[in-house]
């Protein structure tokens, strides 16, 4: 069923408290998810030689109702839940040594050209009656709320160590973007439990991007923008 790995919780993926971090567990997750797709022939690098398309992350909604802690030993389980003519859902679940679950994730991609930026049918990019969708491991679901902008916290220039392989903003850089306006003090009281990330437009080296604290109803909201267009959508829990 999809792919298994059994791993110990590293201390780069830790936070201050020795607990797994939210760019940490988004790491995790992002890791099983491209491994995967990889062992299918359907990752991002062989889309972009084999198709001249890339996939890209569309949202990702992450909850950890336990905390992992440093050195803890955990098992990691990826699979594909669902694709549809143009998305593709994969869910991770992380469990700990007793069965229960650390971390449940639910990622959406869509593939898009990478001359035009236009959304691919998933077929066009091998995704077909072969790719295996197994059933879901999680029941999450994406939330309907939208952030609306609000108090302008933090303004950033995207550098060299930001940007992936596609020459754009790396998904895991708006996590930390994000995380950086909430004080540390705060964090070890409150850990982050949960955080769902909506990537709505393409960053590139260079630009700079503004970062806004959002009324939200469930937890705390931040959209990131450049030159006035989001480029993502954050809701956070605790």
């Amino acid at each position: 069923m999809g792919l298994v790995k059994t791993e110990r919780m590293p201390a780069s993926f830790c936070g201050a408290d020795v607990l797994i971090s939210p760019e940490g567990a988004f790491r995790i997750v992002e890791d099983m998810v491209t491994m995967m797709m990889g062992d299918l022939q359907i990752d991002g690098v062989t889309c972009q030689e084999k198709y001249g398309a890339v996939w890209v992350f569309v949202r990702n909604r992450i909850e950890m109702p336990q905390l992992l802690k440093w050195k803890e030993e955990y098992t990691a389980v990826c699979s594909i839940s669902s694709f549809t003519r143009a998305r593709l859902y994969v869910d991770t679940v992380l469990k700990k040594k007793d069965g229960t679950i650390a971390l449940a994730s639910r990622l959406e991609l869509c593939a898009v050209e990478l001359d035009t930026g236009k959304i691919r049918k998933t077929s066009s990019v091998g995704v077909g009656e072969g790719t295996p969708a197994e059933e879901p491991l999680t029941d999450l679901k994406y939330s309907k709320e939208k952030p609306i902008r609000a108090e302008l916290v933090d303004e950033i220039v995207v550098r060299s160590s930001d940007i992936d392989f596609c020459k754009h903003t790396n998904n895991v850089s708006y996590i930390r973007y994000v995380m950086n306006q909430l004080p540390i003090s705060e964090l070890m009281k409150r850990p982050v439990r949960g955080f769902e990330i909506q990537y709505v437009n393409q960053t590139h080296e260079g630009d700079t991007l503004s970062v806004y604290r959002c009324e939200s109803e469930t937890g705390e909201a931040f959209t990131i923008e450049h030159e006035g267009r989001t480029a993502v959508n954050c809701l956070i829990t605790r």
